[in-house]
């Protein structure tokens, strides 16, 4: 042999080691991060065995001798499933990203400190560890000392070995983080307000009067300042943009629900449908688990981190939830003291603002040090490096109200038996606002608005920057609980929610709030009042219908204007054959309709067309609130209204121009995207779902940890709801369902549902994705619920208490 060929085997023998201690590497860190759910471990605190039995589908079954037990098991297999998202939700509220993520995410974390989050978590984890025998208490207690329990002795989630790093205990402080990022999440007035002071302060009142911020019926409050104010809140406008951009995690932007009584019932016993909209990612949001124990016994959507369900169902009860839409943020200018600017205006006096110092760790840098003030109304919003001598904005936020605590409403609605115990608990739920359905076996429907609710009309006047100085605008408290809006046992036996407002007469009784667009709301009327009895069969029907009666509404009034002669040559042959489209489209965003795809790049181009000319920059953060949708389906119908006008290109004034010019510039767009045959413009090619991983843009071959993308049928405010931003090319869904679920209280073993992707969080793990391919053809699964299934079930992972050694 000689030296070359010596040198070659060598190095092949190097290569191989390579290969094999590589491969062995990848082995070893699937080995530690795979959940166990057979077998036995021992846990510390228990007070008896607990056995936990996992189904088809990985979701366990927990029973328990006590609830503490019970609990504790639960943050337990939470962990082992979930726990690199518990981390990341947490981080996301106090702060927190760049210890894991570095400098890229300070930014972020900046923004969430200058919320108010962290503060107001230290406070609440005070409140709560002051009252360590309260029930809801010692549960949460149990359940993170579960989770803690899992970070020593359990696996190793393989998002840390790729981060070569580890978490972090869980403290109560990490409850509030949570919940502060789910409230954020819900208030769309950070994207909102600034928006419709700057429209009333720059453009005339008439743009001003036809935005619809709230409900087609409810127009904006007439006080305002009439000044404009965009300037003070461009930064952070330009922040959320920025942040959302980058979010490892799903926010929370809508939902549906509905439920009908045994007399519309087939099995005459109360129904109950629920599809909370939330962005979508991998891992999904929701993580099921069944509890039982002596005294209770639930089956829940629990959010990584919280130890209630949000979501869930009893043997007696069943309750879902969606976003209430209220306006629960108000803006205030504050007037700053010219001789000294840590001084503002309070109504007769001169008032020091509240200075406060934190630390950032940023990971593979030095901590950096951060100062934010607050005023009486709270966090000042806009304190950005740069922009203190920029007027301060302050911030005043329900969920930031000391005496919050939603954890024990919901710890109430795995308890109650009857329907006034559920109420009771209903009412201990702070903030955000949400509509709660309820349905019980003794034939009660019922829906809330949960939440703590500001007095009207003083302190509900919020779209746009508030006086903080006069007092005239200063938060005069909440309304008592009895006082909101709720509806039980209505007499035609049917209630919904699609974030629309509830129905009231009354002016003075009507909540001010930020309202999804109404094209969900009347296509599900339409479907309830279609029949006189459901099933669940109808109701996985409404769940994924993809009609938008408004849509065809637009269509057959546009059409005649929809003149192909005024296209240039090229493009008059497409758009011939696309309004032949459109014309026989029945308004459905299924995967195959050419005609979905050509409403929906006209709609874009009509909304650029009536808003891109006077909002100039402000485009980019209007196009994508509720309030642009809502508004451009009113304005369609205006022909007078001045945003009509075409600033830039005078000849283009007029509904009938910007209909003609933003039909030539959809039908330009389509062609050049996917060449002259209309026919072959299907939804499918312009509109995907790919669920997207935190790591996937933070790490060589993240990408790897996102699914595959898939076509959908569906899209912005169809009852299958799949949201993405408009005036893109290709159309990314970012939310929709985060679970779909159909309960029928005659039988709990008959209950459905589905999730999008899987229970495990682990990308490798068997329960990592084996739910998406059903999801996404509109299948379900059996919610399991008899005991005598459970404990025939193959997997059972059983829990043997043992003495503390730490």
């Amino acid at each position: 042999m000689n030296a070359r060929t010596n040198r070659s085997v060598k190095l092949l023998i190097c290569l191989v080691v390579l290969l094999t201690l590589a491969a062995l590497t990848v082995l070893w860190i699937v080995h530690s991060a795979q959940a166990k759910r057979e077998g036995e471990l021992q846990l510390e605190g228990l007070q008896g065995p607990v056995a936990v039995f996992y189904d088809a589908w990985g979701v366990p079954h927990i029973d328990a001798t006590n609830e503490e037990d019970a609990y504790r098991a639960l943050g337990y297999v939470h962990a082992q499933d979930r726990l690199f998202q518990m981390d990341l939700l947490r981080r996301i509220g106090g702060g927190r990203l760049a210890e894991l993520f570095g400098a890229d995410s300070f930014e972020t974390d900046r923004f969430f400190r200058s919320l108010g989050i962290s503060r107001y978590a230290r406070d609440y984890a005070a409140r709560l560890d002051a009252e360590p025998d309260s029930p809801h208490v010692r549960l949460i207690h149990a359940y993170q000392d579960g989770i803690n329990q899992y970070i020593d002795h359990g696996g190793m989630p393989v998002e840390y070995r790729l981060l070569l790093t580890r978490p972090d205990y869980f403290t109560t402080e990490d409850i509030a983080n949570t919940m502060g990022y789910m409230a954020y999440s819900f208030a769309e007035a950070f994207k909102t307000d600034a928006l419709v002071d700057s429209i009333r302060g720059t453009l005339s009142e008439r743009h001003y009067r036809d935005l619809v911020p709230s409900w087609p019926d409810q127009l904006p409050p007439v006080r305002s300042s009439g000044q404009p104010y965009i300037e003070l809140l461009t930064p952070m406008l330009e922040q959320i943009s920025q942040v959302e951009r980058t979010f490892p995690s799903g926010q929370f932007l809508g939902s549906n629900a509905w439920a009908v009584n045994a007399e519309h019932s087939a099995s005459g016993a109360p129904l109950l449908a629920n599809d909370p909209h939330i962005g979508f990612a991998a891992p999904a949001v929701w993580y099921e688990a069944h509890i039982r124990t002596p005294d209770s016994e639930v089956y829940g959507h629990f959010l990584a981190g919280i130890p209630f369900p949000l979501l869930g169902q009893t043997r007696h009860h069943a309750w879902g939830l969606t976003m209430l839409m209220n306006d629960d943020v108000d803006f205030y200018r504050e007037r700053a003291n010219p001789d000294n600017p840590e001084q503002v205006w309070a109504v007769d006096h001169w008032e020091p603002l509240k200075v406060h110092e934190e630390v950032i760790k940023i990971r593979g840098q030095e901590d950096r040090l951060i100062r934010t003030r607050s005023s009486r109304h709270g966090p000042i919003i806009n304190d950005l490096p740069g922009s203190m001598e920029r007027q301060p904005v302050s911030l005043f936020w329900s969920f930031l109200d000391p005496d919050s605590d939603s954890t024990r409403a919901f710890y109430g609605f795995t308890r109650a038996t009857s329907m006034s115990e559920f109420e009771a608990a209903a009412a201990l739920h702070g903030a955000p606002g949400l509509n709660l359905l309820y349905t019980d076996v003794d034939d009660n429907i019922a829906m809330w608005a949960i939440g703590k609710l500001k007095r009207w009309p003083q302190s509900s006047n919020g779209f746009s920057l508030l006086n903080g100085g006069s007092g005239r605008d200063d938060f005069l408290g909440y309304q008592p609980f009895e006082n909101n809006p709720r509806i039980i046992n209505p007499r035609d036996g049917i209630l919904f929610s699609t974030n629309n407002p509830y129905p009231e007469r009354n002016p003075r009784r009507k909540l001010p709030g930020y309202y999804a667009p109404t094209d969900r709301a009347q296509r599900l009327e339409q479907l309830l009042a279609s029949k006189d009895q459901f099933d669940l069969s109808d109701f996985k029907a409404f769940q994924l219908d993809d009609q938008r009666p408004v849509a065809l509404s637009m269509v057959a009034d546009a059409l005649p204007l929809l003149d192909a002669e005024q296209l240039p040559g090229d493009l008059r042959e497409p758009a011939a054959a696309a309004a032949a489209l459109l014309a026989s489209w029945d308004g459905r965003y299924a995967q195959d309709s050419a005609a979905a795809s050509i409403f929906q790049r006209w709609q874009d181009a009509l909304s650029e067309a009536l808003f891109a000319d006077e909002l100039g920059p402000r485009y980019s953060f209007f196009r994508n609130t509720f309030l642009a949708e809502k508004t451009l389906a009113s304005l369609y119908w205006k022909p007078t209204s001045p945003w009509w006008d075409n600033r830039q290109q005078p000849s283009l004034d007029g509904r009938q121009s910007a209909i003609q010019h933003a039909w030539q510039n959809a039908i330009a767009g389509l062609v050049a995207d996917f060449g002259k045959e209309p026919g072959q413009w299907q939804w499918s090619r312009l509109a995907s779902l790919q669920h997207q991983h935190a790591l996937a843009e933070r790490l060589p071959f993240g990408s790897y940890l996102n699914s595959e993308p898939v076509a959908v049928n569906g899209g912005n405010e169809t009852l299958n709801n799949m949201a993405f931003d408009r005036g893109e090319q290709h159309y990314r869904i970012k939310a929709g369902p985060s679970t779909r679920r159909l309960i029928d209280l005659s039988d709990p073993n008959a209950s459905l549902g589905i999730n999008p992707l899987g229970q495990a969080g682990n990308p490798l793990d068997d329960h990592a994705r084996d739910q998406a391919e059903m999801f996404n053809e509109g299948r379900y699964r059996t919610q399991l619920f008899d005991w005598l299934s459970i404990q025939a079930l193959p997997d059972r992972l059983l829990l043997q208490p043992a003495s503390r050694q730490r």
